[in-house]
């Protein structure tokens, strides 16, 4: 084995274990916090459903309690997401300092097979001089030149075996550099989308601690059901006309059933084109979303389309639990999107529809788990 090809194995192993370690750590954080999020969520199933009926100190304490677990968990994913994030350190530091570059062509093989021709082609002339002089000695001396012939063609050969062998090494450095690149690519764009998780993570904790304390005060404040509904003495405002005091609308649902990472996991139900791999994210910022699709779609065999579709989308949240926001594709398709909350909290129904492109995926709906 060439030097070459030892360092483009080389690096081709590093990469493979560089993935593998983070998978491993990835998966180590993630159980960590999943059983948190499991001790959340079965701790006390029945609070919202008790809010109304319950007594106001027994539901306090039970909101403060779920406050706390919810605030152990959170905290929990947000430190998973800090190593991991850490952890891609020293592996784009690693990417940044091996980039692979050519052999040096230390004598073009143009330059050397015009070299070789013109000798080649001295040693043809002195050969036909001499080919009938019956002089022994002149004869000999033919006969060498007919030996250089041989030799030159020779290295003719194997100048161009050599020109083919570094042909070969440089596509398989372009090659190893290119994936080299788009690796450092990942990695960056990998710390990003983590640090952006790892601000939002914090402001759904907040979300929860206000969401939990909301609910206590309101159980507090509720009426008895013997007690008649009160009447407002306000008189409403005239038509067209908004109350000083009314509130900005608000999703009914919290916002981290929108926001954060997604993806689809195999078996998970979907109808439509059958999705293989999905990778959603929406960010969310004073109540306006944003947000990028990547999907790679199972087509039918011998189809000549395209499996892999990706499009951004933007909006804002309405006051209700579905969310629909426009998209636009990269080959610039225009195109509506749904998001529904799911049934567990780490689950949402993304259904999406976009103009008609031919070979292109136009139409999806699956359900995602939260990363």
């Amino acid at each position: 084995m060439t030097r070459a090809a030892r360092r483009r194995a080389a690096f081709a192993a590093a990469l493979c274990l560089l993935s593998a370690a983070w998978y491993l750590a990835a998966q180590t954080n993630r159980e960590s916090y999943r059983n948190l999020y499991r001790a959340w969520r079965e701790a006390d199933p029945n609070l919202e459903i008790d809010a109304g009926a319950a007594a106001p100190g027994a539901l306090a304490s039970r909101a403060e309690k779920a406050a706390s677990l919810a605030s152990a968990f959170t905290a929990a994913r947000s430190a998973a997401i800090k190593d991991t994030a850490a952890a891609q350190v020293p592996n784009q530091q690693w990417l940044d300092a091996n980039s692979l570059q050519p052999l040096p062509a230390l004598a073009p093989a143009p330059d050397e097979t015009r070299l070789v021709n013109r000798e080649s082609a001295a040693d043809a002339a002195s050969v036909s001089t001499f080919a009938n002089d019956p002089d022994r000695a002149i004869q000999q001396l033919r006969q060498a030149f007919q030996r250089e012939q041989a030799a030159l063609q020779a290295l003719r050969s194997a100048i161009a075996n050599r020109q083919q062998a570094e042909d070969k090494n440089l596509k398989s450095v372009n090659a190893a550099e290119l994936a080299r690149a788009k690796a450092t690519q990942e990695f960056s764009l990998l710390s990003s989308a983590l640090n952006q998780t790892v601000a939002e993570m914090n402001q759904e904790s907040a979300a929860w601690s206000t969401y939990y304390s909301r609910l206590a005060a309101a159980a507090a404040k509720a009426p008895s059901p013997a007690a008649p509904p009160a009447t407002s003495s306000v008189t409403s405002p005239p038509s067209g006309t908004t109350s000083a005091s009314a509130a900005p609308a608000a999703p009914s649902v919290a916002l981290p059933r929108y926001t954060g990472m997604w993806s689809y996991r195999m078996g998970s139900a979907y109808f439509g084109s059958q999705p293989e791999v999905v990778d959603f994210t929406l960010h969310e910022d004073k109540g306006h979303a944003t947000g990028t699709f990547y999907g790679r779609f199972k087509i039918p065999p011998g189809s000549s389309g395209d499996p892999v579709l990706r499009f951004e989308f933007s909006g804002d949240f309405k006051p209700t639990s579905s969310q629909f926001f426009k998209l636009t594709t990269a080959d610039g398709a225009s195109g509506t999107l749904q998001l529904n909350p799911g049934i567990a909290f780490n689950e949402i129904e993304v259904n999406f529809t976009t103009d008609i492109t031919p070979g292109k995926v136009h139409q999806g709906d699956m359900i995602l788990l939260k990363q």
